[in-house]
């Protein structure tokens, strides 16, 4: 009996040593000098202006990578941390340099990173930015995707695609329809704690026009 009392009194003593060794150590932990930065991931790039502007497809991913200092590690019971978000707002950029605000969608991936320790890894964020066609251009890509699947229906499949049916549709179609809009444009990208800003950057790119989604159809992935 008092060897297991010893026992424990040892696993005890070890236990809140650990602790108070975390602790300490998170609150000696160096503030890391990282700077957040957001990029292109170098598969989404199909190749650059003569200014150096990354360029994309219209039809291709417009993947994008941040990274911001790693968040304190949480030590207390009870205490958790969620993963990393992100948040863009897009501008069209003209020839003269004016700017105007068009939607953007972001598509969450995945993140990783930060750590325990005197100076843990970057966190980081990973997702997918879509630049969507107005929706007058984006109602013609779909029609003139179900026209040319209305052109290859038998007679009988045809006598079923009824204008109720092709409103339904439509109306499924719509968001599945991953073209881009064409044109030069900056992505400030935000990553987001919950509500809280970690960090942000901008993300410049020209996005051309590598041909239309109601040529191409519905792919498991969008051609790069």
């Amino acid at each position: 009996m008092n060897g297991l009392i010893l026992f424990f009194g040892v696993v005890a003593a070890n236990f809140l040593t650990a602790q108070i060794s975390l602790v300490a150590t998170a609150e000696t932990q160096p503030v890391s000098d990282v700077r957040p930065s957001c990029e292109l991931v170098k598969e989404s790039l199909l190749s650059r202006s003569s200014s150096g502007v990354a360029q994309v497809s219209n039809l291709g991913d417009i993947h994008i990578t941040c990274r911001v200092p790693a968040r304190p590690f949480p030590i207390k019971p009870g205490e958790s941390r969620s993963g990393l978000r992100a948040a863009t707002t897009a501008y069209e950029i003209s020839p003269n340099g004016s700017k105007k605000l068009v939607p953007s969608e972001v598509h969450y991936v995945g993140g990783g990173g930060g750590g325990f320790g005197p100076g843990p890894e970057p966190e980081w964020v990973d997702f997918y930015v879509q630049v969507p066609l107005d929706s007058e251009e984006l109602d013609a890509e779909a029609r003139r995707y179900l026209a040319k699947l209305e052109a290859s229906m038998t007679p009988e499949q045809k006598t079923q695609f009824t204008p109720e049916t092709q409103k339904k549709a439509l109306e499924r179609l719509r968001p599945l329809v991953y073209q881009h809009r064409v044109g030069h444009f900056q992505l400030d990208c935000r990553v987001l704690d919950d509500s809280r800003v970690m960090g942000a950057d901008v993300v410049e790119l020209e996005v051309l026009f590598k041909g239309r989604f109601s040529d191409v159809g519905l792919l498991a992935s969008p051609p790069a």
